[in-house]
């Protein structure tokens, strides 16, 4: 998976040895590839594996569940369970185990930021599923308004 014009279909192509998906040259104005495919194609590979060629992806987005972030990162999570406050956020809390394994060098700060940017992505996911319950909720409650309002206009 990747952006447009990285080259999906070129490496495509030279896994399986020859051109079998279109590819364009390079942009001289900015050195950059060019959008060519325009659909999904698995390939058999010689020694047996496949390959999917995809479009261009615009955003990959994680689908993270608590349960999964908390299994992914049991060691952060259980880290955190020793501080002092329930509901420690780890910036500066007193009493807050998360910071000094971090400075003792018992957690490994960049897999913390991993951590912390999967929860970032985890409350964002949230936020635009609320955006759509309340859009969807906002259109039901209008449709049920102009059926009534239809209804007592025929009266």
């Amino acid at each position: 998976m990747g952006s447009s014009g990285v080259g999906k279909s070129t490496i495509v192509n030279r896994l399986l040895g020859s051109e079998v998906q279109r590819t364009q040259e390079v942009r001289l104005a900015d050195a950059r590839g060019r959008h060519t495919t325009t659909h999904r194609e698995l390939f058999v590979l010689a020694g047996g594996g496949l390959v999917l060629d995809t479009p261009g992806m615009r955003e990959l987005q994680l689908l993270v569940s608590e349960r999964g972030l908390r299994e992914t990162f049991e060691d952060i999570e259980g880290v955190a369970a020793q501080c002092r406050f329930g509901d420690c956020r780890h910036e500066g809390e007193p009493g807050c185990a998360v910071r000094e394994a971090l400075d003792g060098g018992a957690l490994d700060p960049s897999r913390y930021q991993n951590y912390l940017k999967m929860q970032a992505e985890m409350r964002h996911s949230a936020t635009l599923q609320d955006q759509r319950k309340a859009q969807e909720e906002k259109s039901r409650v209008k449709r049920i308004h102009r059926a009534f309002n239809k209804s007592q206009k025929r009266r």
